[in-house]
């Protein structure tokens, strides 16, 4: 019987660290995702000199990732650009909802922000 209970806690421990493992696949995937939106959005808001042209292509890029991504509830999304002669911002900040499986998670957004200065 003690080789069943340890085979049963042993089990447990490894699915726990499989579902970790492909949520926190999950996080980077998306992390990354945002990071190259934002730098894409800065360099577009530094090209077209536009703040509102830049955050829409952000809104646009944000809008195809996300519906790659299945099973993963994403709400409020928020695109900010900034576009001053010396320096682009761009920052898109995201809340994730769900992302990993175990309730004791303490990520709850994802910010992913890029600047650019010009010299």
């Amino acid at each position: 019987m003690k080789i069943f209970i340890v085979f049963i806690g042993l089990l447990l421990v490894n699915i726990s660290i499989l579902s970790f493992n492909a949520d926190y696949g999950k996080y980077t995937y998306l992390h990354r995702a945002l990071e190259n939106i934002a730098v894409e959005s800065a360099e577009f808001a530094a090209i077209s000199g536009s703040d509102t042209d830049a955050r829409m292509y952000a809104e646009e890029l944000l809008a195809h990732t996300l519906s790659s991504l299945k099973n993963t509830k994403l709400r409020n999304y928020r695109c900010e650009v900034y576009y001053d002669g010396e320096f682009a911002v761009a920052r898109i900040s995201m809340d994730v909802e769900n992302l990993f499986r175990f309730p004791f998670s303490p990520v709850t957004n994802i910010v992913a922000e890029r600047e650019l200065t010009f010299l």
